[in-house]
C-alpha cells in the first residue's frame, strides 16, 4: 500500500508581510486567465500530466472563485461548510469563504490562473519553474533535485467581501501545485489577509489546508477554521506554506505536520 506523507512547513523573516514579489508571477500581463465574475468556478481544466494527491492521480482541475482548488467536481456551495465535512471531493483551499468575492468595492480585484507545463518554453513558464525547483531545493533540502513539468497557479488578488459593496477591505493570497509526477509540491502564500467573518457568524470561519475525502484525510493551516485565521499574515510575518505529497513504499497512508526548525 501507498505511503503519503504531506509536510507543512512554517517560515518566519523580519519582514511584515510576505512580498508579492515572492509570489510566482501572476496577472494577464504574464499569460494568466481570470474567473468571470459571473462564474462561481472554471473547470473542467484538464491537466497534460498528472498530478498525484494523496494516493490518486488527478488528470483534471477546478478553480473556485471561493478560495480553493477541487480535482473531483467544482466547490460552489452558496452557505459554507467544514472543509473536512466534503467526504466525495479532494480540496486544497487557501482562504475558503462563502463572501468570495466582490467586484462592487473600490479595488482591482480580480482571480487569475494558469497551468503551466514543460512543454512551453515561454519565459514565463521559466521563470515560474525555477521558482518551483528554488523552493522546493530551499525548503526541502533532503529532496532530490526537483524539476517539474507542471506547475499550477491561483492567485486571489485583493479579494473583497461579496455581500458588502462599501467595504474596501481586501484578501491577496496563492496556491500553487506542482509536480514532476512522481512527487507532488503544495504552496500557500498569503500577502495580505484584511477580513474572516464579516457577517459576524460565529458558526463559521474560513479555512485553509487540504483535505482528501476519500479517507477523509485532512491537513489544517494554522488557525483554520478559526477567527484568527487572518493570523497566517498578521502573526507569521514571512506568510509562507508548504506541504509535500510523496509516494513512498510503506503500510499505510499517513499525515506529518512539520514545523520550520523541528
Amino acid at each position: 500500500m501507498l505511503h503519503i506523507f504531506f509536510f507543512v512547513v512554517f517560515l518566519v523573516s523580519s519582514s511584515s508581510t510576505l512580498p508579492l514579489s515572492d509570489f510566482f508571477l501572476f496577472g494577464s500581463e504574464n499569460g494568466d486567465s481570470t474567473i468571470p465574475p459571473s462564474n462561481t468556478s472554471v473547470g473542467p481544466l484538464h491537466l497534460p500530466y498528472i498530478f498525484p494527491c494523496f494516493d490518486n492521480n488527478y488528470d483534471k482541475i477546478w478553480i473556485n472563485s471561493n478560495g480553493l482548488f477541487s480535482f473531483r467536481r467544482p466547490i460552489n456551495y452558496f452557505y459554507s461548510r467544514p472543509l473536512t465535512s466534503l467526504n466525495d471531493s479532494c480540496l486544497v483551499a487557501g482562504f475558503w469563504h462563502e463572501y468570495i468575492w466582490s467586484q462592487d468595492n473600490d479595488t482591482d480585484n480580480e482571480i487569475y490562473y494558469q497551468i503551466h507545463s514543460n512543454t512551453s518554453v515561454s519565459n514565463n513558464t521559466v521563470a515560474v519553474f525555477n521558482k518551483a525547483s528554488d523552493y522546493v531545493q530551499k525548503f526541502f533540502p533532503q529532496q532530490r533535485p526537483f524539476k517539474p513539468r507542471m506547475v499550477i497557479t491561483g492567485t486571489w488578488y485583493s479579494i473583497g467581501i461579496s455581500t458588502n459593496n462599501t467595504s474596501t477591505l481586501n484578501n491577496t493570497f496563492q496556491i500553487v501545485l506542482c509536480t514532476d509526477e512522481d512527487r507532488s509540491f503544495i504552496f500557500f502564500l498569503y500577502h495580505d489577509l484584511q477580513w474572516v467573518n464579516p457577517s459576524n457568524r460565529s458558526y463559521y470561519y474560513a479555512e485553509a489546508g487540504i483535505h482528501n475525502g476519500d479517507r477523509n484525510k485532512s491537513q489544517m493551516l494554522p488557525y483554520s477554521g478559526t477567527e484568527d485565521i487572518v493570523k497566517l499574515v498578521n502573526e507569521t510575518d514571512n506568510a509562507k506554506f508548504l506541504a509535500q505529497s510523496s509516494i513512498i513504499g510503506g503500510t499505510s497512508p499517513g499525515l506529518k505536520l512539520l514545523l520550520d526548525g523541528q
